[in-house]
């Protein structure tokens, strides 16, 4: 017997979707990213704020006020940046502004532990929004990779 064989080709790689990119939004995922972004621009505000009070607030002679402007200030580029980052990957960007929210609560645990519970309403309030943020921005994400946008 011969061994006749036809060579499979794979299916093309155009599968049609019923959708077109055109009828694609990211209405219902929009609500929470929008807010976790909200949440990560007021952070930035807020820890501006704090900065300024913090250099009004220090004693005349305090050596390290250098370095304390530019740990806060890195802390604040950095949630300004992911902020703007959610308008192109939303996922990522909710994530690491949760990473970096967390470092900045225990950098601030380290130095004073009283910070713990300063503020901790607020502190809840933005976790809940930024953990809200990350399923729908994974999927949204997931969406926009999808349809190419």
């Amino acid at each position: 017997m011969e061994n006749n064989q036809t060579d499979i080709k794979p299916a093309e790689q155009n599968e049609e979707s019923i959708f077109s990119a055109d009828e694609f939004s990211l209405k219902g995922y929009d609500k929470h990213i929008r807010q976790a972004r909200n949440a990560i621009f007021t952070v930035a505000g807020l820890l501006l704020v704090n900065l300024a009070i913090l250099y009004n607030t220090v004693p005349a002679g305090y050596e390290y006020i250098w370095l304390d402007f530019l740990i806060w200030g890195a802390f604040i580029t950095g949630f300004i940046f992911l902020g703007f980052y959610t308008k192109k990957k939303p996922y990522y960007a909710i994530v690491g502004a949760l990473c970096l929210y967390a470092a900045f609560i225990i950098l601030n645990a380290v130095f004073d532990l009283s910070t713990l519970y300063k503020g901790v309403l607020f502190k809840i309030i933005i976790i809940v929004i930024l953990v809200k943020g990350i399923n729908d921005a994974k999927e949204a994400q997931e969406l926009q990779k999808n349809f190419g946008q």
